[in-house]
């Protein structure tokens, strides 16, 4: 993987990633009526795993170090857990083990694709935009 030093439009890219994240909290907490048909009994999970591994792929790419990485993993896990218990909470939303499960395999899927050459789309993407003047 090529070692980007620093994306040049880091700080959008971390605001869209607030974004991001205040858009997944705001969604796990809002009462939501259960969709009439499911694919099958547990096809939410899919969604749970997409919303962390994407959150996950979104930060890995603005911080590269590893530590810094693992630290943004961890961060997410807590959210996801603290996001399930506080629906469990509510009274209008529903705790499950399998959620919290499918949240932590989104990250970790995320993180794993954040040490591969596709962890680096974001820098490709500015190449694109405006490359370097070296």
């Amino acid at each position: 993987m090529k070692n980007v030093d620093r994306l040049r439009f880091s700080m959008w890219w971390t605001i869209l990633g607030v974004i991001l994240v205040a858009t997944v909290v705001y969604m796990s907490l809002i009462p939501l009526s259960p969709p009439k048909v499911f694919i099958f009994q547990e096809s939410d999970k899919i969604m749970h795993f997409s919303a962390y591994a994407v959150m996950m792929i979104w930060f890995g790419q603005i911080y590269l170090k590893k530590s810094v990485s693992l630290s943004i993993a961890s961060g997410l896990i807590i959210l996801g857990m603290v996001l399930e218990i506080l629906q469990g909470l509510s009274g209008y939303r529903t705790f499950e083990y399998l959620d919290i499960m499918a949240n932590i395999l989104g990250v970790v899927f995320g993180f794993f694709i954040t040490q591969t050459k596709f962890g680096s789309f974001f820098y490709a993407f500015e190449m694109l935009l405006a490359p370097s003047r070296d």
